[in-house]
């Protein structure tokens, strides 16, 4: 008898699902951690790049005095950080005209700080030295918030500023009439002649621009890195070549050292 050669019964194969298991979705509070941590480490990239890019720290502060203007600086200046560019914006400036290349000594400037004063001043902008090397106080008086145009009032206030920062003065022993005959050429210059200063026509401003025009455009520059040492007479001669007439009387009239 033949006997078959199939096997009775074929073996049992383990089943296998065709079916693939589900990745089990991310945890919410996990997900929520990572992106939260990389929009702090975003954010204080943008913030350690804008401080590098702007040298020094800024500090805008405000009034110490409820009046109508120091609640009008803090709305239009303060609170939207315009005050601050304002500040970035001016030294900006201020920097290409003294600081053309590395043959001019960069001033040490590495804090500024704005403020509106509690009262009007004698000037629209005061600068003094901070408490430590390289620290500056800009004040600025309320009347500046008074005239028509607050804004550029405020802007020509703080290009003024920001002039005389980065300004070296010969020790100290430098002539008042000579550093402010610098900030109006630099202010001036600039574009942000304040309706005050307009409104005078003996304003040494408006006459700063036509004295140092009639120079060689670095006489600024070289004479701001000749205040960085003891003043003496001669470095304005020594800078600039012999001066004209105009900025003769212009400049050497009113020497008196402050």
């Amino acid at each position: 008898m033949d006997h078959s050669i199939l096997p009775t019964s074929a073996p049992t194969l383990p089943s296998v699902s065709n079916a693939a298991t589900p990745a089990s979705p991310p945890s919410s509070p996990s997900f929520l951690l990572r992106v939260s941590v990389f929009l702090v480490l975003a954010a204080f990239s943008l913030w350690a790049n804008f401080e590098s890019s702007k040298g020094f720290e800024i500090a805008v502060l405000n009034a110490a005095s409820d009046t109508h203007a120091a609640r009008r600086f803090h709305l239009l200046f303060v609170s939207n950080g315009r005050a601050a560019r304002l500040v970035l914006s001016s030294s900006d400036f201020v920097e290409r005209v003294l600081y053309p290349d590395d043959s001019f000594p960069r001033k040490p400037v590495g804090r500024v700080t704005l403020y509106m004063a509690t009262l009007d001043l004698n000037e629209t902008v005061l600068v003094s030295r901070g408490h430590r090397p390289g620290e500056f106080v800009v004040r600025m008086s309320q009347a500046v918030m008074g005239e028509t145009d607050a804004q550029v009032s405020v802007a020509s206030a703080v290009q003024r500023g920001m002039a005389r920062v980065w300004l070296w003065d010969g020790q100290g022993r430098a002539p008042r009439s000579l550093l402010d005959a610098m900030v109006d050429y630099l202010t001036v210059s600039s574009g942000l002649v304040s309706p005050r200063m307009r409104r005078n026509d003996d304003s040494a401003a408006l006459n700063a621009d036509l004295c140092w025009a009639e120079q060689d455009r670095l006489c600024v520059a070289r004479m701001n890195r000749a205040m960085q040492e003891e003043w003496n007479e001669n470095k304005l001669e020594d800078a600039c070549g012999q001066p004209s007439e105009s900025c003769a009387r212009f400049s050497y009239s009113s020497f008196e050292t402050v």
